[in-house]
């Protein structure tokens, strides 16, 4: 019977036949270790993820050879002959290879980007790299988005801000996530404590760190954000005129109100309805648009933030007639969201500082909603949280690590200029941008004219499950030509003919949502072909929790039950366990000196006068 010996055995086993010398004994050692501690890596890698105990970062915790290294500088080699030699000569376009592939082996430091992939099957090796600029998403309904951004945020060693429709990414995370969370989370949609926020206490931030004067310019970056031009409109003026007029009112409340009264839902009430006067009765006095004169005539004597008050009350009240209708319509329209009572409830006081996303390494953020509110009524506040963000990142001089921004379903927060702007610089100010879309369209449809920006100037873009034709040959023409060189068996003439990497066809077949493979393009290299890792394959049991909507695997149930313990306290904790509110945040301290801050108070206000809305304290509807 013959014995079939594998290369490492056999190289052993003929060492065996020389005098065994601890040197001889050595070399064979040296020779074998690299496979064992392969098998091993292997054998522990599948068990893991079987069970639920690997994480991503295991793998790099292994011993290797240094292979990537060099690696690494023959492709910078070839890089150079290719950019030398063939750039104008012939097609060159394509996938990296295999080994260029695992190169890319994750670490903490970089952002996680799936699963190695070569000869049509999905490898055990986690791939990341560096981000320097941002990053972006295209993928349909079902593509496995979500479970891939859970590993994503999971696998990140810093804060996060995330918008999360339907939140599942939070509801996996935030119990057994090792930073501390903040959900944002109006309807109650999560299994979280909802958080306040009020946007307020952002320009009163600003005004401690850069003086009174500050909150002008703060007030008109939350008017921006609450106030939009529509894409292509003829009459900017309407907007721009309640633009500023917004901006007035929050510095009119800001100097002459008391504190309680220092948020968005009360400065709402007040550009809805005005100073009203009651009679002793209890009847209204004021008929018809006296109340919003009224209040135009306080703010013309409000002398404070040099005038600025005032003459937004100016621009406002010069708007007569048809044109003040016209501006009182776009004001009504575009802050009708201030009155949900949902979201009343968490905006009139903050439990959190949105500097801390960037001075800290261990916050989450989380603004949860039903995917149809996010797309309608409550698109104003995802951009007002994100432009707050932008702004504080850009004001806020210390920083420790960059915070993750995911914004889900950005195409719609409508055209978004300061996201635009940030896109270039958030990166340096600590901000490394995830924006997530499900096709081509729709980002068109908001960005007609910079749609491309998202994708052309990104680190990375993941492209996951795509069957939106132009969205498919966008990808398409990324990916680019290659050149085929074919030789005629009869002549012995070589022939050269272009193709497309991947056709838009075979793009919507390679990421046919089934599959779990996705393409991440990367900017000025090759893209790579990966397969998707969602949560409940690359990470450990007790990093995330058990989706009810899908049975956990029979190992992982076991493993889960010996070792994740938050999980088992949660199941013990009562379901209807009563929801604490939050505290407000303390209003900052005022500086000494020229950043000294007293409003001048209002004494022309008539006794009889009842600001709207008349209640003190709880829900003032």
């Amino acid at each position: 019977m013959d014995i079939i010996l594998y290369p490492g055995e056999w190289v052993t086993a003929q060492l065996s036949l020389l005098p065994g010398t601890p040197k001889q004994q050595l070399v064979a050692w040296a020779i074998n270790a690299p496979v064992y501690v392969f098998a091993a890596r292997s054998v522990f890698t599948i068990a893991g993820r079987m069970c639920g105990f690997y994480h991503p970062d295991h793998y790099r915790l292994w011993p290797r050879l240094p292979w990537r290294s060099l690696m690494s500088a023959y492709i910078t080699a070839k890089q150079w002959y290719e950019r030398v030699f063939l750039m104008g000569k012939r097609a060159t376009g394509g996938f990296a290879g295999t080994l260029a592939t695992l190169t890319l082996m994750y670490r903490p430091s970089k952002v996680f980007l799936g699963r190695a992939y070569a000869i049509g099957i999905g490898l055990l090796q986690p791939v990341g790299t560096q981000v320097s600029t941002h990053l972006f998403m295209y993928a349909m309904s079902g593509g496995g988005k979500t479970t891939a951004l859970i590993s994503i945020i999971s696998t990140w060693r810093n804060s996060v801000f995330v918008i999360d429709p339907k939140a599942q990414i939070t509801n996996a995370l935030f119990r057994h996530d090792w930073r501390t969370w903040y959900v944002l989370d109006p309807y109650g949609i999560s299994e979280a404590e909802s958080a306040c926020f009020n946007a307020m206490d952002v320009i009163k931030a600003a005004m401690e760190r850069d003086g009174l004067q500050a909150a002008v310019r703060w007030a008109m970056r939350v008017a921006y954000a609450l106030i939009i031009t529509p894409s292509g409109s003829r009459t900017p003026f309407f907007t721009d005129t309640a633009r500023a007029y917004v901006a007035g009112v929050i510095l009119h409340v800001l100097s002459t109100h008391p504190e309680e009264e220092h948020n968005l839902p009360f400065v709402y009430d007040l550009v809805i309805n005005g100073y009203r006067i009651f009679n002793d009765d209890g009847a209204e006095e004021t008929k018809d648009d006296e109340a919003q004169k009224l209040l135009l005539r306080i703010m013309l004597k409000n002398p404070n933030y040099e005038g600025a008050v005032s003459g937004a009350a100016a621009a406002m009240a010069s708007a007569s007639g048809e044109t003040g209708g016209n501006v009182r319509a776009t004001l009504q329209q575009q802050l009708l969201w201030l009155g949900i009572p949902e979201v009343r409830a968490i905006l009139r006081e903050s439990s959190f500082s949105l500097s801390d996303l960037k001075t800290r390494k261990d916050l989450v953020l989380s603004l949860t909603a039903p995917v149809l509110s996010i797309r309608e009524e409550l698109t104003p506040f995802c951009r007002l949280l994100t432009n707050m963000t932008a702004y504080t990142f850009e004001a806020v001089k210390k920083k420790n690590g960059q915070c993750l921004t995911v914004i889900d379903e950005l195409p719609s927060q409508g055209h978004n200029e300061t996201l635009e702007v940030m896109l270039a610089v958030a990166r340096s100010y600590g901000q490394t941008i995830l924006g997530i879309s499900q096709n081509i369209s729709l980002m068109k449809k908001v960005y007609s004219q910079s749609w491309s920006i998202f994708t052309g100037e990104s680190t990375c873009t993941y492209w996951l499950a795509i069957n939106h034709d132009e969205t498919a040959a966008h990808l398409s023409e990324i990916l680019g030509k290659k050149s085929i060189i074919e030789k005629d068996k009869r002549t012995g003439r070589k022939a050269q003919r272009e193709t497309d990497v991947l056709s838009a066809d075979q793009v919507k077949r390679f990421l046919s949502p089934e599959s779990g493979r996705l393409i991440v393009t990367r900017a000025g290299n090759r893209a790579l072909k990966l397969m998707n890792e969602p949560y409940f394959n690359a990470l450990p049991v007790w990093r995330y929790a058990a989706d009810p909507d899908h049975r956990e695997k029979f190992l992982r149930r076991i493993f889960r039950f010996f070792f994740d313990r938050k999980g088992r306290a949660h199941k013990r904790a009562s379901i209807n366990k009563p929801t604490k509110q939050p505290e407000a945040m303390p209003p900052p301290p005022h500086n000494d000196g020229e950043n000294d801050f007293t409003p001048t108070p209002q004494s022309a206000l008539p006794e009889n006068i009842i600001i709207f809305p008349t209640q003190s304290g709880g829900d003032k509807s």
